[in-house]
């Protein structure tokens, strides 16, 4: 379902020409625009984001978000330059482009637009191709699902830089390869070819570079055309797991089914059963 609301291009009032959005069946496709700096996100990446977040969490015609980049890769990372203009004259600036803060508050700002997206209540897709470098891997892991071309890389690259972590990857890397792995991804620094990060859990499907988009689009309208609510719930108490007993997570299974028994996609489902058909959810 095309939006109503607006423009053909998906085009997103206040966008910087960094950061593309196209719609599609209900598929939000979102483009990091840097190609010549291997998509390296800079303040107006992060803005842009701050608006896409916004728009496609209460737009009812944006039923899934997919994330790529231009050019042959995913993101290399955080661009640093942006945000460290020591010109006379000039204030300085943070990584999203407001004033600069301490580090501290500097990076809690990137940490709630990651969050954001972890939390969208809508299915999420990262398509990776080239690499996926630093907090760009932690938006990738912030996403539901990853899709990688064969060539893809991945690399936490903090350590070689004298950093610790961020991106949210503390809790998703550990949560997606398991201990050991992360602490050898995080602790060493090296690069991570697409194979072995299938192998690892890191990412849910490998394909050749030229069907990367295909597949990721084609994956990304299946869930823009699946029961929202549901899949919002589902997404919600996977998410949760690990803080719940097993005892608690059945009790959040039950309210989350009756909350999804109230819904018009559930009787639409039930009905294309009984009709022996394909169900035609809404998102209602």
């Amino acid at each position: 379902m095309t939006s109503t609301t607006e423009p053909p291009t998906g085009r997103i009032p206040g966008l910087s020409d960094f950061t593309l959005v196209e719609r599609s069946d209900g598929l939000v496709t979102v483009t990091f625009n840097r190609p010549a700096v291997k998509n390296a996100l800079n303040a107006e990446n992060w803005q842009d984001l701050d608006l896409i977040l916004t728009e496609v969490t209460h737009n009812p015609d944006d039923r899934a978000l997919l994330i790529t980049g231009a050019g042959g890769n995913f993101s290399s990372g955080a661009d640093l330059s942006g945000g460290l203009n020591e010109d006379a004259g000039e204030e300085r600036t943070g990584l999203t482009g407001r004033r600069q803060q301490s580090t501290l508050h500097e990076m809690r700002n990137v940490n709630l637009l990651i969050n954001r997206l972890h939390r969208m209540p809508k299915p999420t897709i990262a398509a990776v191709d080239g690499v996926a470098i630093g907090v760009s891997l932690g938006l990738a892991l912030a996403c539901d699902l990853i899709v990688a071309s064969d060539r893809a890389r991945f690399c936490e690259i903090f350590v070689k830089r004298g950093l610790a972590l961020d991106g949210g990857s503390s809790w998703t890397l550990p949560r997606n390869i398991g201990v050991r792995r992360a602490k050898q991804m995080t602790m060493l620094g090296d690069m991570v070819g697409a194979e072995q990060a299938l192998a690892w859990g890191l990412v849910n499907e490998v394909v050749p570079v030229d069907d990367l988009l295909k597949v990721a689009t084609d994956m990304g309208r299946r869930l823009a055309a699946g029961p929202t609510t549901a899949l919002s719930l589902i997404k919600r108490l996977i998410d949760d797991n690990g803080a719940l007993t097993f005892e608690q997570a059945l009790e959040e299974e039950a309210r989350a089914q009756h909350i999804a028994f109230t819904t018009s996609d559930m009787h639409e489902g039930v009905l294309a059963f009984v009709e022996r058909r394909q169900p035609n959810f809404t998102g209602a």
